[in-house]
């Protein structure tokens, strides 16, 4: 196992939502639909790798009869919680993170693709203003304490980092 050589993001499932509502509802789309939408194609241009979370994708895959959730779900990797996921998502929930967030960041720090062979992801893309603006504060205490639990591990864990947490918008950006 290794850190991918390709860039890798993990989208949340806001950005989900509103990249399936886009593919839905094409000649409507909100703001925030036409983001997600410009971010995943984008994203697929540049042969970056997209994750989302085994859990949500096993629930997408109840609608798979529905087109634009089978496109969507063929441009996108799972990501399996990995070893020390479970310890690390407990222990982000000390930094005032939410059970759910924790366990995004969990995810993209150990979180593992089906054939195991990277180890987290760069980027989390979220539309999840409070998740962000928490990541943003409190980010040096997570990495310390996250530097002192993989200095203990042995090889790939103790090459693990942090991700970065950012907006659609931001990433778009990053991709022009």
């Amino acid at each position: 196992m290794m850190l991918s050589p390709m860039p890798t993001y993990l989208l949340d499932k806001n950005v989900v939502r509103r990249v399936i509502g886009g593919l839905i509802h094409h000649d409507r789309l909100t703001d925030e639909e036409a983001t997600a939408i410009a971010l995943w194609r984008a994203l697929r241009e540049s042969r970056t790798r997209m994750f989302i979370s085994a859990e949500r994708a096993n629930i997408m895959g109840r609608f798979s009869t529905w087109r634009e959730i089978r496109l969507f779900l063929d441009t996108v990797e799972r990501m399996y919680a990995g070893k020390y996921f479970k310890r690390w998502a407990r222990r982000l929930r000390e930094y005032s993170f939410t059970r759910e967030d924790a366990k995004e960041l969990g995810l993209a720090t150990y979180g593992t693709a089906a054939a195991g062979e990277i180890l987290g992801v760069e980027v989390i893309v979220t539309f999840d203003r409070p998740l962000i603006n928490n990541y943003e504060a409190h980010r040096p205490a997570p990495e310390r304490r996250l530097q002192a639990m993989t200095a203990q591990l042995s090889l790939p864990f103790q090459n693990t980092g942090l991700p970065e947490v950012m907006h659609p918008v931001e990433s778009l950006l990053l991709l022009e």
